[in-house]
């Protein structure tokens, strides 16, 4: 795994400047489609700065003046006082809360009341303001303000609201800004500084609402609680009245030692019951030596142990005769050793065996007889002490329950004399507060002089950038829904044939007659020359081996993509450079070459395939060595019939050996089926492809029927590509140190040379 990172991360590292120069090259492409499309629609843009500009020009200009008045308001701090904490405004978002405030029509329509209401009593309000007086008569002004102020009631339409209102919440500091903008300059001014009055005073009303509301509410709870409190002390006094809770108190807990008491009594009967249920004369054990342990151990142990001293008697006596049985019988067995059964001790001995017998039977009914009525006598004793028990069980809870009772009346009284405390705490605490008035926004900078609006400036840029979003917009659609090449980086990345060359976009020198020359071809633009000398060079120099081609096919997928002219400037420059090259015009609806060579239309090559001529009387010699010109003629048949005829292969091969290159000038493939019946002939095909006219579509279109017919595309020309998208502007810095000019030979040097050829010969 570490190695594999290892060997990928070099590998990105190498990538990625091809990568960032390949996504360069896209933006690039694209940008040039937007260069295109605006080339193409600028009428659109321009219609709607017409369309647009207009209307809001007419519109702004028949509008009155407008005056805006600026006020800034700040968030100020505010003394920490218990009272004053119990008025608290939602702080989350307050700025925007206060600005939502200010915009409400609610206060705007009281602040248009107040300035109506100044300027109805013939004062101005900025006197009451402590500002200088507004220029302009007052009376001019408190008309306006009168006839305003009446449409801007409440029962009038919002749009009929004399002044505009903004606020602007600051997002780095605390603070607000307020602007104001009506038709008069003084009226806006006094407007926003009542704006900014109302504000405060709203505020302060509704902060007085909300403290009546809250001390009406306090007030009520007040008063339930006193009469709470006042039902609960009665029901205490009435329970005093009736118990007495020192005497329930003390009777209670006498009860519950006596409980206790008796509750141990009945636990040691009833282990020495248990005990004697399940113990047998047999099993028990020397009562003397067990009794000084009894008298330090638990209760329920020396119980059991003063019972069985109880029945010591009938053990001791079943004891002894047993003892004195086995002594009987002891000796009874040592004497068996040396006398007979039959001897007189040995019967004695047995006798007396049988006689403790018996006495061990006697003791063993009396023990049992003894045992049975400690038993009853024990039973009898835990029934009463249980039913003595239950008596005193049940005074002790009834004790408790009127101990909890009392108890209960007592805690419910405190509790509603703390709630009584602390409601009148509360009733103090708001009653002070409400006379502690701590406003948070304070004013930061009053109204300012009213000053002109540019409005007309500022709605016209509003509409240009309108217009310009739109106009973007509407060429970005278009680009979306435009397939059409801009750029070769497109062009290589939509089509997988290889671009052998691009021919920029340069207005060309005019073709006079009979002057296709060498003359001719220096007169154009280098830049131009040089890319068809970069598309000879890529058909002489093959790639991969591929043999060179000598019949080459030009044709496109769509007419007007200038396939004429690139298979003529191409047949010019190979044929400077030496090579005898012969162009024919198969394009026998169209024909157009026959004007460059200042020829006849035919007889051409619809006559030779024909019949009616010889290749060679059809071919036409130019003004430029090396370059013939066979023409299209003049067809009487369908030319798509001609140039399935055998004679098309015949003239071929009449021309192989007499010509180092082919160069045939075919129609449209969309448009006719002509091309894809002469391309399967030709060693290669060349597609021209023109900029921002040849969709991408129409493109593979062609490519489809070329591939149809097995034809060789030897790849594709980029025709008319904007100087910017493929750098030929670079050409214009290079091509006057680079241009070839020939030489004009010297005088003296050529004099030199005729003698030594006239001395030779």
């Amino acid at each position: 795994m570490d190695e594999n990172r290892q060997l990928t991360t070099p590998a990105i590292d190498l990538l990625a400047p091809f990568q960032r120069f390949e996504s360069s090259s896209r933006l690039h492409g694209r940008l040039q489609r937007y260069r295109n499309l605006l080339r193409r629609f600028w009428w659109v843009i321009g219609l709607m700065l017409v369309l647009v500009l207009g209307p809001v020009y007419f519109f702004t200009a028949a509008l009155p003046p407008a005056y805006k008045s600026r006020a800034r308001l700040w968030l100020t701090g505010r003394v920490n006082i218990s009272e004053g904490r119990l008025y608290t405004e939602e702080l989350i978002d307050y700025l925007a809360t206060q600005t939502e405030l200010l915009r409400s029509s609610t206060i705007q329509q009281r602040a248009l009341a107040k300035l109506r209401t100044y300027y109805t009593n013939g004062v101005p309000a900025s006197v009451f303001f402590g500002s200088q007086r507004r220029p302009g008569p007052v009376q001019k002004i408190t008309a306006f303000v009168k006839g305003k102020a009446g449409a801007g009631s409440t029962n009038a339409p919002e749009e009929s609201f004399p002044f505009a209102v903004k606020v602007n919440e600051s997002s780095k500091s605390s603070t607000l800004e307020l602007q104001a903008m009506g038709s008069d300059r003084g009226a806006t001014r006094d407007f926003l500084n009542c704006l900014i009055e109302e504000y405060f005073a709203f505020k302060k009303e509704t902060r007085e609402k909300a403290f009546n509301q809250t001390l009406a509410a306090v007030n009520s709870q007040a008063h339930e609680l006193r009469d709470e409190l006042k039902a609960q002390q009665e029901k205490l006094h009435a329970f005093q009245s009736s118990n007495n809770v020192v005497f329930l108190q003390e009777q209670g807990n006498s009860d519950a030692s006596y409980l206790a008491y008796l509750n141990k009594q009945i636990a040691a009967l009833r282990t020495q019951l248990q005990l004697l249920e399940r113990l047998d004369p047999e099993q028990w054990i020397d009562v003397e030596s067990r009794r000084g342990d009894a008298n330090g151990g638990e209760p329920a142990e020396a119980s059991g142990h003063e019972t069985l001293a109880g029945l010591a008697g009938p053990q001791a006596d079943l004891f002894k005769a047993r003892q004195q049985m086995q002594l009987l019988k002891a000796k009874r067995e040592e004497l068996s050793r040396f006398l007979r059964p039959e001897h007189p001790k040995i019967v004695k001995l047995n006798e007396e065996i049988a006689n403790q017998e018996r006495l061990m039977d006697v003791c063993k009914t009396e023990a049992h007889r003894q045992l049975g009525n400690r038993r009853q006598a024990l039973d009898l004793q835990l029934k009463n002490l249980q039913s003595a028990f239950q008596e005193w069980d049940g005074k002790a809870i009834a004790s408790s329950r009127k101990i909890a009772d009392y108890d209960k009346l007592r805690l419910e009284l405190q509790r509603l004399q703390a709630a009584d405390d602390r409601m009148l705490s509360v009733i103090q605490n708001v009653a002070v507060s409400k006379t502690v008035d701590q406003e948070n926004v304070s004013v930061l900078q009053p109204a300012s002089l009213a000053r002109p609006v540019p409005r007309l400036a500022i709605n016209m840029l509003g509409a240009l950038a309108v217009v310009l979003v739109l106009s973007f917009s509407a060429l970005y659609c278009l680009a979306l829904l435009d397939d059409r090449f801009a750029s070769p980086g497109e062009l290589s990345s939509c089509l997988s044939e290889v671009v052998l060359g691009q021919i920029p976009e340069i207005p060309l020198k005019r073709h006079a007659a009979g002057q296709l020359g060498m003359s001719f071809l220096e007169r154009q633009r280098f830049e131009f020359i040089e890319s068809f000398r970069n598309i000879r060079s890529a058909l002489l120099f093959m790639r991969n081996g591929e043999k060179r081609p000598k019949t080459i096919l030009i044709t496109s997928s769509l007419p007007r993509e200038g396939k004429s002219t690139v298979a003529l400037y191409l047949a010019s420059t190979m044929a400077m450079a030496n090579s005898r090259l012969l162009l024919v015009d198969a394009d026998m609806r169209q024909p157009a070459l026959h004007k460059f060579f200042e020829a006849a239309p035919g007889p051409g090559l619809a006559e030779v395939l024909s019949g009616d001529f010889l290749p060679a009387q059809a071919v036409v010699a130019s003004n430029l060595k090396n370059l013939s010109l066979l023409p299209a003629g003049v067809a009487r048949r369908n030319p798509g019939e001609l140039v399935l005829s055998s004679e098309w292969t015949r003239l071929l091969a009449e021309f192989y050996p007499q010509f180092d290159y082919i160069i045939i000038d075919s129609p449209p493939l969309l448009a006719t089926d002509d091309a894809a019946s002469l391309a399967p002939s030709a060693d290669g095909v060349l597609m021209i492809v023109r900029s921002a006219f040849t969709a991408a579509r129409m493109a593979r279109r062609g490519l489809d029927v070329l591939k149809q017919r097995q034809a060789h595309v030897l790849g594709l020309v980029f025709n008319r590509a904007p100087a910017s998208a493929n750098g030929y502007h670079y050409y214009q810095h290079y091509s006057r140190e680079y241009r070839w000019q020939p030489q004009t030979p010297d005088p003296a040097l050529a004099l030199v040379e005729g003698l030594k050829s006239a001395s030779r010969s």
